[in-house]
């Protein structure tokens, strides 16, 4: 039409919100894996495969009828020097991955876009049982987010496509 104007469209480090929030999100989560990677790094290379009864051990001579201490002490569960570094590794991978898109997004791949549906999709599967398996609200919303992040994800490539599709036939 004739004299009408686009809606400006709000952005956040120069993108489109919605990639600007997918950044923000993938940058937390980068960091959040990275430091879990470092911190199972440190647990292994120090041999400490009990870390809650090792941080309250000396909470716990003081008083042994401390509640807290032994309620932390008993939902981190034991777990093997192997197990650490295969978490540790595993951690690492996510790092590299969360910390791609995030990079990617931000510089304008689009390709990573893609890459960003096809993992987000590839895993809800597994997020579905994990919810049906063990209930939390936590879960819910990482299931939530990234139900959200893929149908944003889809619809700005719809769009996109459309747009390409347009502009050739003019």
């Amino acid at each position: 039409m004739a004299g009408s104007k686009a809606k400006p469209q709000r952005q956040l480090f120069g993108k489109p919100l919605g990639i600007g929030l997918i950044i923000i999100q993938k940058s937390v989560a980068a960091v959040f894996f990275g430091a879990a990677a470092v911190a199972l790094l440190v647990l292994h290379a120090k041999g400490i495969t009990h870390p809650a009864q090792r941080l309250f051990a000396g909470e716990l001579l003081e008083d042994p009828h401390d509640r807290l201490g032994r309620l932390l002490i008993n939902l981190v569960p034991v777990i093997s020097k192997s197990a650490l570094l295969g978490l540790a590794l595993g951690s690492f991978v996510y790092f590299v991955l969360e910390a791609i898109e995030a990079g990617g997004l931000l510089l304008g791949q689009s390709w990573v876009e893609v890459l960003i549906v096809v993992e987000t999709a590839l895993f809800l599967p597994f997020e579905a049982f994990e919810l049906h398996r063990h209930f939390t609200w936590l879960k819910v919303a990482t299931m939530a987010i990234n139900l959200i992040i893929l149908a944003y994800l889809i619809r700005r490539y719809i769009d996109k496509r459309h747009d390409r599709l347009a502009s050739k036939r003019q």
